[in-house]
């Protein structure tokens, strides 16, 4: 997987906190940080255009970044650990940036990608429905080794069929640490959808009511900016 070069601006003290935070979404910048390899985290502010023009095309999972901070000609190996949306306008609202090393394996998870879902045999002739258990992949490997997805070709399935992780193709240099077991999709009888679907609801409906106090309201409390998660060993 390729580098790309991005400048990010640190965040000054009056840039922190959730009002902060709103201003810069107004003047068309994303709040984020920088964290990882036992060093301080690192408040920043990401220009909302040109990062978008950066990524136009890549997607998302797993970038990674040959980052500036400032006027600094210093760069960082970054990954784009986690980010946030707007539900509603899609645009950035937050991005997380974990330091890494190049030559040092890490854990990340990997998007799983349908191929021909629609000429599927157990869908297309024989009026099965695709039944989803897992979207991602839990892969170890070096920084420029991940993928940008997974993909496995479910043509010649049949109702009845799955794919299991053991099932999928993947390059030697990543090692899969999902149990090779696990379901990734089936296809089913229709009968069978509803019949789970029908299970669920009355599994639901058995569930205990949580009951306050009269008139009591829950807190409507506005996140603040989480810090970033432990590292991991």
């Amino acid at each position: 997987m390729e580098s790309l070069r991005l400048t990010v601006d640190k965040r000054e003290k009056e840039e922190l906190g959730n009002n902060a935070a709103r201003r810069l979404r107004r003047g068309n910048y994303i709040p984020a940080v920088l964290y990882g390899l036992a060093r301080e985290p690192v408040s920043l502010k990401v220009d909302a255009k040109g990062f978008s023009g950066i990524i136009k095309g890549k997607g998302t999972a797993n970038l990674i970044f040959d980052l500036s901070v400032g006027k600094s000609k210093k760069k960082e190996a970054v990954i784009l650990k986690d980010m946030q949306r707007d539900p509603i306008t899609r645009d950035f609202v937050h991005l997380d940036f974990l330091r890494i090393e190049m030559k040092k394996e890490v854990e990340t998870q990997v998007p799983l990608q349908i191929l021909n879902e629609e000429i599927a045999i157990g869908i297309k002739e024989e009026g099965g429905v695709l039944q989803h258990s897992l979207r991602e992949l839990h892969v170890a490997c070096l920084p420029g080794d991940i993928p940008q997805s997974i993909d496995f070709d479910i043509s010649e399935l049949k109702i009845g069929d799955a794919v299991r992780v053991e099932d999928l193709e993947v390059d030697e240099k990543i090692k899969v640490l999902n149990d090779p077991q696990e379901v990734i999709i089936s296809i089913i009888h229709p009968s069978q959808l509803i019949e789970e679907e029908e299970e669920e609801e009355e599994a639901e409906a058995l569930e205990p009511e949580l009951i306050g106090k009269e008139g009591e309201e829950p807190e409507q409390e506005e996140k603040e900016e989480a810090a970033p998660p432990p590292e991991q060993e």
